[in-house]
């Protein structure tokens, strides 16, 4: 049986019994569970679990790992992540100037003949380019 198994199997187990998370008495704090190379100890007032074992007459608990608190503290560190990241957005829109964006106004009647004679003239001489060039190539050929 994996540590986590067991683990897990403790916790479930405290659940079903109903151990008080905190009653106040001291003597219920601890919830043990015999395993094979050792004791599993449940802190029922912070739920930490604690893997004991005697180790050269002494009795020795190392807490076990928890996978709860590796994955709280990964939401709690993308949580503020994403606070900041929305608040840089913020500064940028704001500076960049996207709400006069959403105020753009179109062209009046003077910029847009203006506009207009502009590409009036550009296709003028790109057709006259296209006929020279036509003439040259017909006068090669002949």
């Amino acid at each position: 049986m994996t540590a986590r198994l067991k683990v897990a199997g403790l916790c479930a187990a405290a659940v079903l019994i109903g151990v008080p998370a905190w009653a106040g008495d001291q003597s219920q704090r601890y919830a043990m569970k015999d395993i094979e190379d050792g004791i599993l100890r449940l802190d029922t007032f912070t739920g930490d679990v604690s893997y004991c074992r005697k180790k050269a007459e002494a009795w020795v608990c190392e807490t076990a790992a928890d996978d709860r608190t590796v994955l709280n503290d990964e939401v709690t560190r993308l949580e503020a992540e994403n606070d900041r990241l929305k608040k840089r957005v913020a500064e940028l829109e704001k500076s960049s100037g996207a709400d006069q964006r959403n105020s753009l106004q179109l062209p009046n009647d003077e910029e847009l003949d203006e506009v207009m004679s502009f590409l009036e003239r550009l296709m003028r001489r790109f057709h006259a380019f296209t006929r020279s060039l036509r003439d040259k190539l017909e006068q090669e050929q002949t």
